[in-house]
């Protein structure tokens, strides 16, 4: 009887070796990870999810560790290019109004349409985008623009009443800010184009952010 029980638990032992990374692995592919946060995932070592993972140096790695490193960086959202001079309010606000529009973009055809006439997604449009701070004293904002950019650029200068902006307004202005860098033009620097009030009540209808 001790040896057939003996057997038994070995045989569990090995059926446990070989079925627990089969089901982390499948749990990482299926999303059931950590809750994401706003920002970009922190270098290796540098969360404390990572550090509780990270195996002591006198102990061998084992793969379910590996496995689980995975399941934390697949949970986490891909957050804007921020440049570091942009103050932290206007990185929180920045933080919630990409993923809002990535989010929208994501959900409504009409939003994504709107980058159609170009040739260009505008989830990647956003991903692309670089985010700076405009700094003080910028004439630009001082008219009471919030971000501007130019036709065909890549760099959005964030002004400092951006930060100041309702949810909803801030993802709109990002999509807005988008169109122009996949090459939509605006009045009055061009004539025949669109108003900046126009632009961004298409984007608010399209993506329903209204």
């Amino acid at each position: 009887m001790d040896t057939n029980r003996e057997t038994k638990r070995t045989k569990q032992r090995r059926f446990l070796r070989r079925a627990v990374p089969g089901l982390l692995l499948a749990l990482s592919l299926l999303g059931f990870t950590t809750t994401p946060g706003m920002s970009q995932p922190a270098a290796v070592g540098g969360s404390p999810d990572r550090q509780r993972l990270a195996p002591d140096a006198s102990e061998p790695a084992r793969p379910d560790q590996e496995l689980q490193l995975v399941m934390l960086n697949h949970g986490r959202r891909r957050g804007p290019q921020v440049d570091d001079s942009l103050p932290p309010v206007l990185k929180y606000q920045l933080g919630n109004a990409y993923h809002t529009a990535v989010k929208v973009l994501r959900k409504e055809a009409a939003c994504r349409a709107l980058f159609d006439p170009f040739g260009r997604d505008g989830e990647t449009v956003l991903a692309r985008t670089w985010y700076v701070d405009a700094g003080d004293g910028n004439r630009t904002c001082a008219t009471g623009v919030p971000a501007f950019t130019t036709v065909g650029g890549t760099n959005i200068k964030l002004c400092r009443n951006f930060g100041h902006l309702k949810p909803a307004t801030a993802a709109a202005l990002l999509l807005h800010e988008a169109l122009h860098s996949s090459g939509l033009q605006e009045s009055p620097a061009y004539p025949d184009a669109m108003t900046a009030a126009g632009i961004t009540a298409v984007v608010r209808k399209g993506c329903k952010l209204e």
